[in-house]
């Protein structure tokens, strides 16, 4: 006879209570949100029109990847889920969490590490609105969660990292000595920020069940930006080793049950 109460067969959902934001802080979810997602936006509709129209053609690898497109969906990524949670009065999820948590800490860090090209001064534009959007929701997404390392799927995490982290300290090391307009326009920097995001959601993602589907989120945007710099020509060797550590984890998520 089956026991129901078997913890390990059958799991009780919990509900999370909703929290219907008042006027005021629906004002506030509005104004923080306008604030946070108004760059991001921006540069993703210029950086388009820019793909679209071939201007500065020789800069299409990082229109679509480190100071463009892969990097603004990364930060809308984040923010969008916390903003219609927030709207709605429910818990976000922790995977939107730590993605924007993610994508502003690993931008602080290479902004402290190599901080030409205004770099410190984005960062302070883009996390006091993202703090404020954390503010204004009713609820936070939870942060605290129990780890369970992935057979499969954390070795494919730690050795992405592995192999990209000279990729980032080579982004790091070019932007330091960048003059002329890769010191005014730190493209390097942003590669270095956009593979750091990558990595940490794909380890998170490998650490912690609650927010597996990282993993898929890293393993995508390192395919993404494999796929560019092969059809593009661009950065190799490091490039291949960024599609084929992509392409190696969204299969291991697809097939870890």
């Amino acid at each position: 006879m089956t026991n129901l109460t078997d913890t390990t067969m059958y799991t009780v959902p919990v509900l999370e209570p909703v929290r219907r934001p008042r006027a005021l802080r629906r004002v506030a979810i509005t104004a923080s949100g306008i604030l946070a997602c108004a760059i991001p936006v921006v540069f993703t509709v210029t950086i388009s029109v820019m793909l679209l129209t071939g201007t500065e053609s020789s800069h299409r690898f990082h229109q679509l990847t480190g100071q463009g497109l892969i990097l603004t969906s990364l930060w809308l990524g984040g923010l969008v889920p916390l903003l219609r949670a927030g709207w709605a009065g429910r818990r976000p999820s922790s995977a939107a969490g730590l993605l924007h948590l993610s994508f502003v800490l690993a931008g602080i860090l290479c902004a402290v590490v190599t901080p030409g090209g205004g770099a410190p001064m984005l960062m302070v534009v883009i996390a006091v609105p993202g703090a404020l959007v954390w503010l204004s929701i009713p609820q936070r997404p939870r942060l605290r969660l129990p780890v369970r390392v992935h057979p499969l799927l954390t070795p494919l995490a730690l050795g992405a990292v592995a192999a990209l982290t000279p990729y980032v300290l080579d982004q790091i090391a070019l932007q330091d000595a960048a003059t002329g307009y890769h010191a005014d326009n730190p493209h390097h920097f942003d590669m270095a920020w956009l593979v750091c995001v990558l990595l940490a959601s794909t380890v998170l993602g490998a650490l912690l069940p609650a927010v597996r589907r990282l993993v898929v989120v890293g393993g995508a945007g390192l395919a993404a930006l494999g796929t560019a710099g092969v059809a593009l020509g661009a950065d190799f060797p490091w490039t291949p080793v960024a599609l084929a550590s992509g392409a190696a984890l969204i299969l291991a998520s697809r097939v870890r049950r």
